[in-house]
């Protein structure tokens, strides 16, 4: 009795689940954004300065900072890439953060 209850329960969800189209979870839904709007470059222009060690006021190593070029009051972020390479290789990612309207600080911190 019990072995056949089993089997008609096991029947009845597999054709539920044939009869049924998944339904994955989404953040947004397709109207309002395409996965490659991810992507997308934003309004802010990107500029960079990279200060270097020229002088005893500045930093003791090289000092990468991307800002957008229209003023404005932005969030800053501080990066950190905490491997053994050099910020500068960062500065794509930089730009593009910057252009989102984000100040992006990156330090150099182990000599390249």
């Amino acid at each position: 009795m019990e072995t056949r209850l089993v089997f008609l329960l096991a029947a009845l969800l597999a054709t539920a689940l044939l009869e049924s189209k998944p339904v994955l979870p989404t953040l947004a839904s397709e109207a309002d954004h395409s996965v490659s709007g991810v992507f997308k470059t934003g309004k802010f222009h990107p500029i960079h300065s990279d200060v270097g060690t020229a002088s005893s006021c500045s930093p003791p190593r090289s000092l990468l900072i991307v800002r957008p070029e229209e003023k404005g009051t932005c969030p800053v972020i501080l990066f950190h890439h905490g491997t053994g390479c050099q910020n500068s290789w960062y500065t794509d990612v930089f730009k593009f953060m910057s252009s989102h309207g984000y100040i992006v600080v990156a330090p150099q911190v182990i000599k390249p």
